[in-house]
């Protein structure tokens, strides 16, 4: 294994089962394959260790991997679609996790690491696959904040935290981070801030200040130009810059967080099944800035695969790929 580590950290300045409803039930009538209208794609979602794949152009869903739960962290599909990436927890092992980077057409390992943070023990760490197939984003964690290496584990970048008015204020545990295209990053501060920062993230801009009790859950379109996220149980839209900040779902439940289609004009909407955001299921939209109902607007396409008497519950990761 791979734990040559070289470590650079920065301290930044701010620069200031169960949803019945939709009338398509998951299909065209018009489209004689049963497919879901003129949709482009794939959906990949993920349920406990199985990981599924829906053909839009057919509605029918299959298997795409299978993973053993314990001591698995999460994973990542990258941004053209040709690998994945897994973070896991390894027996015996208390100070690194075991990063792997797997080729989806044949489901080889291109590469395998051990990650060891700067600072503490992770070993339950988020990872994410750049852009460009050559670098691993790391969510913060209670001991580090954002931690960039490369596919050897080397660290490249730690961002610790952000000098603010008030002082510096450490990125921790319930923060986000994301990629961008050019391997930028945009990442959450203290449950009140977005921030993006390009290479070599040495500064910031202040995206948008989130005056909200409620908010969180960034996804970002593939064309690097809006965000979606969610805010007091719905769904927002709004542009890279933090302009245009809009509703776009509303139900008598709750919505989890959004995929943008390849093209950017639908959103994979997750809903919430029951009182708690433990399972969910999967919704389209169409992307234009409306606010669509999602207990009864015709526009909604509930996402039921084909030969399914019930709709697919979701726990973990979900992408729209090409």
């Amino acid at each position: 294994m791979k734990r040559k580590i070289q470590t650079v950290t920065l301290v930044l300045t701010a620069v200031l089962g169960i949803w019945s409803c939709s009338k398509n039930d998951g299909a065209d009538p018009d489209n004689g394959n049963g497919g879901i209208g003129d949709l482009p794609g794939k959906l990949i979602y993920t349920f406990t260790g199985d990981v599924y794949q829906l053909d839009l152009h057919t509605n029918q869903q299959s298997t795409y991997f299978t993973f053993n739960t314990y001591g698995f962290n999460s994973w990542d599909m990258g941004r053209d679609g040709q690998f994945r990436l897994t973070s896991e927890r390894e027996a015996g092992v208390f100070d690194a996790a075991k990063i792997t980077l797997i080729r989806n057409s044949d489901g080889t390992i291109v590469d395998e690491f051990d990650y060891v943070s700067p600072k503490g023990t992770d070993t339950d760490v988020r990872s994410l696959l750049s852009p460009d197939n050559k670098k691993v984003l790391y969510s913060p964690t209670l001991d580090n904040g954002i931690v960039i290496t490369d596919l050897d584990g080397n660290v490249l970048t730690h961002l610790e935290a952000v000098n603010t008015e008030a002082g510096p204020v450490s990125l921790g545990i319930n923060d986000e981070v994301l990629w961008l295209p050019g391997n930028r990053i945009i990442f959450t501060l203290d449950g009140r801030y977005i921030f993006r920062s390009d290479p070599p993230y040495t500064n910031l801009t202040l995206v948008k200040d989130m005056p909200y009790t409620q908010w969180g859950n960034l996804r970002v379109n593939k064309q690097g130009t809006q965000l979606a996220l969610m805010v007091s149980n719905h769904i927002y839209v709004m542009g890279l810059d933090g302009s245009d900040l809009r509703q776009v779902t509303e139900s008598s439940g709750g919505e989890i967080h959004a995929d943008f289609s390849p093209d950017g004009k639908h959103l994979l909407v997750a809903k919430k099944i029951g009182p708690t955001f433990f399972y969910w299921n999967l919704a389209i939209i169409p992307n234009d800035g409306q606010m669509y109902n999602m207990d009864n607007d015709e526009e909604v396409i509930v996402i039921q695969p084909e030969g399914e008497e019930i709709l697919p519950a979701v726990d973990g990761p979900t992408f729209w790929v090409e």
